[in-house]
């Protein structure tokens, strides 16, 4: 057991194996994309037969087997045999009978009931059926009534880039979105370890631009970086508020999973203030996380997690893995974002503390993180966070908590151990006045002490 160098305090040297997920960066490696496409027939309100002219008398008779979906003309009686069903084809595809109207699109009331096809398509005056497509004069509607993913798309794409690296031993691919923009420059917002190595940075815009990118600054603790490019007037994106996020509103991530730029999915969010850790030993992450079903690939890393008023409330940066091998790691429903509040704090800091010289940045920026004013006991395997030492004039030392305390709370939430200890620290701004739940040693009870958080630089060695 060895306390850390008081800067590092709340962190630890090597968190405990075995008792948590595996997390994977989002970032991709450069793999390239094989794509298997996987056909099949819908008879689905469309058809065609071959006539020397086209009236609107012309109509062929047939009939579809209800299995093998094998189409065949009808016999002269009209009448399909047992196991099919009737299709007439005409100039304007297979006709079935009248469905019901459809619901209210996005853009008005719904059309018509219109001729339906054997598989629930409307007819040329209908809105969308029960089991088919909008008709051609009815509106489009969205099953998920709580989220218009066409309109979050419309309004989000413009301001989402893809961003490529290349490093001393080869490329990576990720996402970001743009964060400020000015008449000459613009900053983009995204993951640290999807810009860390590179060499070089090209950004590329929602409408395939390519531009030189700067590294502006990073920070290792939160995982997050802004990269400048030297164009300006690009449309910037809205951001909202990580805090009032709830579990089960409607979510859409937007990025260039494996490259493939303009992606959208979309989902809920499954669960807040998940505590999650990326990166290996030194270069920890530590993620007071929204987690989403929204499937979330490598190469999502960086790119935005989007509410349904169109506003970012996240960062897409982790996804659970299944197991070590690189080949295991995809989206099986458990995607992890940084919440927007501090990815703000964090990008405000490194572009208001870099220093930019006409179109090249000379020094790049710097941002904090709040300090609790110890250092954790690795080995402890109790319930609770058990602090080994306090950081000389820290924020824990000035409140009172001794040393050899177990944290078991911290503003009211549940400490389970040290991780989730660091991950609720993290997630306050430096100089937020916290309540801290402890057991005091030598069976002394349980207290609540009030803590104001110190600050320190969160790239610190």
């Amino acid at each position: 057991m060895s306390a850390e160098k008081p800067v590092e305090s709340d962190s630890l040297m090597s968190p405990p194996s075995g008792s948590r997920p595996m997390f994977s960066r989002g970032a991709g490696n450069g793999a390239k994309v094989g794509a298997g496409f996987l056909v099949g027939a819908l008879l689905v309100g469309g058809g065609a037969f071959a006539a020397n002219t086209i009236s609107s008398s012309n109509s062929i008779n047939a009939c579809v087997n209800n299995t093998s979906r094998v189409i065949t003309i009808a016999p002269t009686s009209g009448k399909c045999p047992t196991g099919t069903r009737a299709l007439s084809w005409s100039i304007a595809g297979p006709q079935g009978a009248a469905g019901p109207a459809g619901p209210a699109g996005a853009n008005g009331a719904p059309g018509s009931a219109g001729p339906v096809g054997p598989t629930g398509a409307t007819g040329a005056s209908g809105a969308q059926g029960l089991a088919g497509v909008t008709g051609s004069a009815g509106s489009s509607s969205n099953s998920n009534s709580s989220v218009s993913v066409t309109s979050i798309a419309n309004t989000l794409l413009p301001s989402v880039v893809s961003i490529a690296i290349t490093t001393r031993t080869g490329s990576a691919n990720g996402s970001g979105s743009i964060f400020k923009s000015s008449a000459t420059s613009t900053f983009i917002l995204t993951n640290n370890h999807v810009i860390s190595g590179a060499t070089k940075v090209t950004v590329e815009l929602d409408d395939g631009t390519e531009l030189e990118g700067q590294i502006v600054g990073f920070d290792v603790a939160y995982d997050l970086a802004v990269v400048m490019v030297n164009q300006g007037n690009l449309p910037v994106a809205n951001f909202g508020d990580s805090s009032k996020v709830v579990i089960g509103e409607s979510v859409v991530a937007i990025g260039s999973p494996l490259g493939l730029s303009g992606t959208v999915t979309s989902g809920i969010i499954s669960s807040l203030d998940r505590p999650v850790t990326t990166g290996g030993t030194g270069s920890e992450t530590y993620i007071n996380a929204l987690q989403t079903d929204a499937a979330v690939n490598p190469g999502n890393s960086g790119g935005p997690l989007v509410n349904a008023q169109s506003l970012i409330i996240g960062v897409n940066s982790a996804i659970a893995s299944l197991g070590s091998a690189a080949s295991s790691t995809g989206s099986i429903g458990l995607g992890f974002a940084i919440p927007i509040n501090q990815a703000k704090r964090i990008s405000n800091e490194i572009i208001a503390t870099a220093k930019i010289v006409g179109t090249k940045v000379t020094l790049a920026g710097v941002s904090t993180r709040p300090l609790l004013g110890v250092s954790f006991d690795p080995s402890y395997a109790g319930s609770g966070a058990k602090i080994f030492a306090l950081t000389a004039g820290g924020g824990a030392e000035a409140a009172g908590i001794p040393a050899n305390s177990v944290i078991r709370a911290i503003d009211g939430k549940i400490t389970k151990d040290n991780i989730e200890a660091i991950v609720r620290i993290r997630s306050y701004d430096p100089g937020a006045t916290i309540k801290v739940t402890v057991d005091l040693p030598n069976s002394g009870g349980s207290r609540t002490f009030t803590v104001t958080l110190g600050s320190a630089p969160s790239n610190s060695a």
